[in-house]
């Protein structure tokens, strides 16, 4: 099995791995690249070994390296014969228990990861087909949760959705499923774990919520919203006020998980179980050693006039730098604003290719007005541009929070300010390497999605342990659940 695929298989929480198989210099880099604290050892060290092709080693020499890791490490294995997955199973005999035994199929979009498990007994039948075995060094059986991510916005979500759902399906504990909607419910049997994540749902009546909620706690599945905006900022981009009613319709499930501390403040008050996990970073390039491209970068839905504003304020730079280029994508209000020909205009595009195209700049410019709730975003923007060694100049509002002012990026306080720090950014190359590393070292160190992990899968367990409860707050809050589940 290609490097490359079963690294997206591979615990994403692991710290000490040992690797047998080809291309284990691509593999070590692409692991380290999504968890750069993990570090390669020998088998006797590893908390996680991984055994890229079973198919190419004796079974002896898979007795070996088994018996050399350290008890309760997991051991992650390609094949691509299930006679060969069967007999390494009777090897590794009591002292290991499968975690996950399935078919890997093509496509990383939508998945569904339960369909694709098997069984021991259906190895004989599997042939020149993808195989992944997943199994710990133990004999304590663990019942896995099963986790289904419904996005129903998905357009410029990605680090709220897929790729968290494509990060947590390496977690040896979970089943993860992910699509959008309308969707279906995997299938699982009635009393397995099961919680459905539903990324900012349509459902606007108590009627529709009522029917909706019913039907999940019927069929055994504990509901989360995944929000990562203020509810009056969503409706207000919908030309319309939130109501009070609106704001009642987060206390319809059984939890809420969001991306900011002031986020959860404001849930709290109608959902009294409510998780943050902040935005993240799920890969990170090698640091770009080499000059920067003389190249100015702005991303963003429409920010509204003022971001126009501040591309206006820009002619003091334009005209003392007229080789760089502006890159803009979205937003094209903030295109035409730009006082200067050398620019150049990009529709959405998929959330790699955008990552892809910040990193030929040099600098990326975040404005934020800061009008009311617009202190409840989150930093995102900085992220991505410190994961590719971009620096970032910002308002204070949301990134003052985050970005130390002249060591991992600029913040600009005032309109007037926006020309003078882009300038001070473009005319100091060594500078703005040292911020823009600055910047990349924090997020290696502190906003890695590897770092909260653990922490995502931990919760959802504990939410199911307390599934009574849960649902119990749940048929309190909204009216007539009782009555509809009776």
């Amino acid at each position: 099995m290609s490097s490359t695929r079963l690294v997206g298989r591979t615990p994403l929480t692991a710290r000490r791995l040992a690797y047998v198989g080809p291309e284990a210099p691509a593999f070590e880099a692409a692991y380290v690249a999504r968890n750069p604290a993990a570090e390669f050892v020998t088998a006797a060290e590893a908390d996680c070994l991984v055994l890229a092709d079973l198919d190419a080693l004796t079974l002896q020499d898979v007795r070996a390296h088994a018996e050399a890791l350290a008890p309760d490490g997991y051991l992650v294995a390609g094949s691509r014969s299930g006679d060969q997955v069967a007999a390494v199973l009777e090897v590794l005999g009591d002292a290991f228990r499968i975690a996950k035994l399935q078919l890997l199929v093509p496509g990383d979009d939508h998945f569904n990861d339960q369909a694709s498990r098997l069984s021991p007994a259906s190895l004989p039948q599997v042939t020149d087909r993808d195989l992944l075995l997943v199994a710990q060094k133990s004999r304590v059986e663990a019942a896995p949760v099963a986790v289904q991510i419904v996005a129903f916005a998905p357009r410029l979500m990605d680090i709220r959705t897929r790729l968290p759902a494509q990060a947590l399906r390496t977690e040896p504990e979970l089943i993860l499923g992910y699509g959008g909607a309308p969707f279906t419910f995997l299938a699982l049997a009635p009393d397995a774990a099961k919680i459905v994540v539903l990324q900012r749902p349509l459902l606007l009546s108590v009627d529709a919520w009522r029917a909706a909620t019913a039907d999940s706690i019927k069929r055994r599945w504990l509901v989360v919203l995944e929000i990562d905006d203020h509810p009056a900022l969503m409706t207000a981009a919908g030309g319309r006020k939130l109501t009070p009613a609106e704001w009642l319709t987060y206390g319809y499930c059984h939890a809420i998980q969001t991306s900011t501390e002031r986020l959860a403040r404001a849930f709290s008050k109608y959902n009294p179980t409510v998780k943050v996990f902040p935005n993240a970073v799920f890969e990170l390039p090698p640091f770009p050693t080499a000059p920067a491209p003389r190249r100015v970068f702005y991303g963003a839905l429409s920010r509204g006039k003022f971001a126009a504003r501040v591309a206006a304020s820009l002619t003091a730079v334009t005209e003392e730098f007229p080789e760089v280029e502006y890159v803009v994508v979205g937003d094209r209000a903030v295109f035409d604003a730009l006082p200067t020909a050398n620019k150049s205009f990009h529709d959405y595009m998929s959330y790699e290719a955008y990552l892809d195209l910040m990193a030929t700049c040099a600098v990326s410019l975040s404005p934020v007005e800061g009008r009311l709730y617009e202190d409840t975003k989150s930093d995102a923007k900085f992220l991505d541009a410190a994961a590719r060694g971009v620096v970032t100049l910002a308002s204070p509002t949301i990134y003052a929070e985050t970005i130390a002012h002249g060591r991992t990026g600029l913040i600009a306080h005032r309109l007037k300010d926006w020309a003078p720090r882009l300038a001070e950014a473009l005319r100091d190359e060594p500078a703005r390497q040292a911020m823009a590393r600055q910047a990349w070292e924090y997020v290696r160190d502190n906003r890695m999605f590897a770092h909260q992990a653990a922490a995502r899968s931990a919760w959802y367990r504990e939410l199911w342990a307390r599934h009574d409860e849960l649902t119990a707050g749940v048929i309190g809050r909204l009216p007539g659940l009782a009555q509809a589940l009776a």
